[in-house]
């Protein structure tokens, strides 16, 4: 091999090994709008620069996905994407309440669903109740306590959730 040969092995190896570290670490860009929304609010709110950790769960599972089966029955049922809005708002909260019940109790649960007041008529608050339970019966072993989201439409027949979460210690 020459030194024009070797030059250009090198310059191959280091363009395979830059294309597998971006592989590992994805990129927060136009591909994940929604993404890219929430890490905007969270800067804004937190007054700080939010990096994220892109961290799959031992099963592989997307919190999304995950949420979004919770409430797949109910989805089900919607009729326009401003239900299915509210729908994924209610199983967003539902999902927390879960989270807040498993890793600090009832008693704190029960707090949670007080501070709520009269802002939402019983029959939504007894849903997050249900789909709490649901939470913490079925998905017992994720304690991802989601901070944002986005749901957003792709089209007539597909919409896409993002959350953005942290983890909670038992």
């Amino acid at each position: 091999m020459g030194k024009a040969e070797n030059r250009k092995r090198a310059k191959r190896l280091r363009q395979r090994k830059k294309e597998r570290e971006n592989e590992k670490s994805p990129k927060l860009d136009n591909s994940t709008p929604a993404l890219s929304k929430i890490k905007k609010r969270l800067d804004k709110e937190l007054n700080a620069d939010v990096k994220f950790n892109y961290k799959n769960n031992s099963d592989g599972r997307k919190i999304s996905d995950v949420v979004s089966e919770l409430v797949q029955p109910l989805l089900e049922e919607a009729r326009s994407f401003k239900e299915e809005q509210f729908i994924v708002g209610l199983g967003v909260m539902a999902w927390n309440l879960g989270v807040i019940k498993k890793t600090k109790g009832e008693k704190e649960a029960k707090k949670t669903i007080k501070s709520f007041g009269k802002k939402f008529p019983q029959d939504v608050v007894n849903l997050l109740l249900e789909y709490s339970e649901i939470k913490c019966e079925n998905y017992s072993e994720y304690n991802e306590f989601i901070i944002d989201y986005e749901f957003t439409n792709i089209n007539s027949h597909q919409n896409n959730l993002t959350v953005s979460y942290e983890i909670i210690n038992d």
